[in-house]
């Protein structure tokens, strides 16, 4: 099914898509940087979603860049929840947790956390 004029399929594909490698592909008032972190040679970047109140880490050069959320807020135990894309990588040394361990303290240094 083609539903555009120009005989290009709808949706993602329709668009060609120009994002600058070194930059998230989408900025909001709502996403606040925090910090990056070295875990075994890989940068990743922890951005405090203040919408959902949650950590969003992702990976600054490997694609796909989300590793993961921290979930912070609420009366249970902070925890990570991982994608799919990068269990085995958070499986070894503990990342996963360290990950966590630093999203909490950054999380909890901001302003009124």
């Amino acid at each position: 099914m083609i539903a555009r004029h120009d005989s290009r399929p709808a949706g993602p594909v329709a668009a060609p898509r120009t994002v600058d490698p070194l930059r998230r592909p989408v900025r909001s008032s709502c996403l606040i940087e925090l910090g990056r972190i070295k875990v075994d040679g890989r940068e990743v970047e922890l951005v405090w979603s203040t919408l959902s109140d949650t950590v969003l880490a992702d990976f600054s050069e490997v694609e796909p860049r989300r590793i993961g959320t921290a979930v912070i807020g609420g009366p249970a135990e902070p925890a990570f929840i991982a994608q799919p894309n990068h269990l085995d990588w958070l499986g070894y040394e503990d990342r996963e947790a360290r990950i966590l361990r630093v999203a909490v303290r950054l999380y909890r240094q901001q302003p009124g956390n």
